[in-house]
């Protein structure tokens, strides 16, 4: 079922996708200081979201890593505040 559901979103984003390329299928020139490309400008806008895509992923890999080694640091702090208050409840007992 998820197979089908996937099926239904892609093709529809595939023929945006082409539709988009066609009506922006005219050359634009990409000039990097010593040579000069052209490319037609649906190309240019796509590795351009492709790019920020992955930029973004990237980034917030970064944030998930940095937020998981943040918990693995609270969890050990926490077991060793249960260990130090377990010591203080069988010393009162």
């Amino acid at each position: 079922m998820i197979r089908f559901i996937a099926l239904l979103v892609t093709i529809p984003v595939i023929v945006v996708i082409a539709a988009f390329a066609y009506r922006n299928a005219q050359s634009v020139s990409i000039d990097f200081f010593t040579t000069e490309y052209h490319i037609p400008l649906a190309a240019v806008i796509l590795v351009t979201l492709i790019v920020g895509v992955i930029l973004g992923f990237l980034l917030n890999l970064f944030v998930v890593l940095s937020q998981q080694n943040k918990l693995r640091q609270m969890k050990k702090q926490r077991k060793e505040m249960m260990s130090l208050s377990q010591a203080f409840n069988t010393d009162k007992k």
